[in-house]
Formats: C-alpha cells, sequence, structure tokens
C-alpha cells in the first residue's frame, strides 16, 4: 500500500551546532540554485521514467537487491523510487526541494493502489537526515554531481552512516560530460571510489549501461557493498 509523508520528521532550517557559517551558506546557495531549476520546470535533466540503467541492472542483469528498507536520495520527481516500490521494495524517498517533492507525490498518487512494495515521501536534507533505523538498500541517480564538489566526502560518511553493513548502494553517475554551468557537476568513477572506498567495496560497475538516446558515455553505473 502506498504511503506518503506521514510519520517522517519535518526538516530542521536550523544550522547544526558544529556547522560553520560558510557551510551553512554554501548549502543555501546550492538549494537555491535547485529550488530555481524546479520552479523553472524542473524539466532539463528528467527521463519521464526509471532510469534505463536501473532497469537493465534488475531486469536484464538480473541482479538480486536486498530486501528490506530502501532510500532513494536526491529523487527528483520520483521515478526510480516508484520503480523499485513496485517491484516490491519499502522505500524511503528525499529531497531537499519542496518542489521535487511535490512532484514526486503527484507521481505516487497517480500510481493507484495498492503497491507491491511501499513507497514513503519526504523534504528531506540528505546530509542530516536521520532515520530511526539504517537501509538494506540505498540507490541515487546523479545526487554525486548535484551536491557541492566540496560536500563529497560528506557525502559519502552519509552513506556510511545510512547503509547497513554488508547493505547495498548504487550510484549511477552523471554527467560523465561537463555540458553546460553546474549544477550538476561533471563527475568521474574514479572520484566517486575515491570518497567510497573507505567504507564500501566495488561489486560491480557498466561504464556501458543503458541510457536514453543522446546520453551515450554520460552515465556510469556502480554497485557497492557496506564494509
Amino acid at each position: 500500500m502506498a504511503v506518503s509523508v506521514e510519520g517522517m520528521p519535518a526538516p530542521s532550517a536550523a544550522p547544526l551546532a558544529n556547522e560553520r557559517p560558510s557551510e551553512q551558506s554554501l548549502k543555501c546557495s546550492h538549494k537555491r540554485e535547485w529550488e530555481a531549476y524546479w520552479a523553472a520546470g524542473g524539466i532539463a535533466h528528467d527521463q519521464s521514467g526509471p532510469a534505463e540503467a536501473l532497469r537493465e541492472l534488475v531486469e536484464d542483469h538480473r541482479w538480486l537487491l536486498p530486501r528490506g528498507r530502501c532510500l532513494v536520495a536526491g529523487c527528483g520527481r520520483g521515478y526510480d523510487a516508484l520503480y523499485l516500490a513496485q517491484r516490491g521494495h519499502a522505500c524511503v524517498a528525499i529531497d531537499f526541494c519542496d518542489a521535487a517533492v511535490a512532484s514526486a507525490q503527484k507521481l505516487l498518487d497517480s500510481a493507484g493502489d495498492p503497491l507491491p512494495g511501499k513507497l514513503t515521501i519526504a523534504v528531506q536534507d540528505f546530509f542530516t537526515f536521520r532515520p530511526p533505523l539504517r537501509f538494506t538498500l540505498a540507490y541515487e541517480y546523479g545526487l554525486f554531481s548535484a551536491i557541492h564538489p566540496s560536500q563529497r566526502q560528506l557525502w559519502a560518511e552519509t552513506y556510511a552512516r545510512l547503509v547497513m553493513p554488508q547493505g547495498t548502494l548504487i550510484v549511477l553517475l552523471y554527467p560523465l560530460i561537463g555540458r553546460g554551468q553546474p549544477p550538476p557537476y561533471r563527475v568521474t568513477m574514479a572520484e566517486c571510489e575515491l570518497y567510497l572506498k573507505r567504507y564500501f567495496v566495488l561489486v560491480r560497475v557498466d561504464p556501458n549501461c543503458r541510457c536514453i538516446e543522446g546520453q551515450e558515455g554520460n552515465e556510469l553505473l556502480s554497485v557497492w557493498k557496506r564494509l
């Protein structure tokens, strides 16, 4: 049965006690950039459905994803979160932009009941998200490139905190080719591995993952296991 934002803790607007003013300023500035993106319609990176690379991993390669709690961070319109819920996962989808979460909620409402799994959608800052339980599976498409490069170490530390030991993290990297003014920022597999290798072991990488037309060579799928 589908569920929405009920029961999720409200995000805090106050700075963390140990957060330096410069970090808070960066966070506010970056959030404004993404809010402006969604205010303009949020269509530049919209693929109108779940990521082809995720579908390929699950349907063609029949990769066994662990059951249990699943996190989709930086969920955007929620296509991937809904896809995973439709395949029986209990998903929590978060994004720090109100408009993104509203779009994801609209998608969920149009999906109808019942879902084989369930999907909870909430406005949350990934870095300060503290759920009561850790996740057996986490997935993201483009969050690594959406955040400021100075936040990448914290990004890895946050996944290490949120994913339980032996849990799975799927990172779909995009864009590998720099186009236009960031964000999103151009990323590489080497950068991703640099930050994650302390906490996760790489178990699969696909530089030729399936993608929509026009994105060839611009995406890379990686699967990690929590140490």
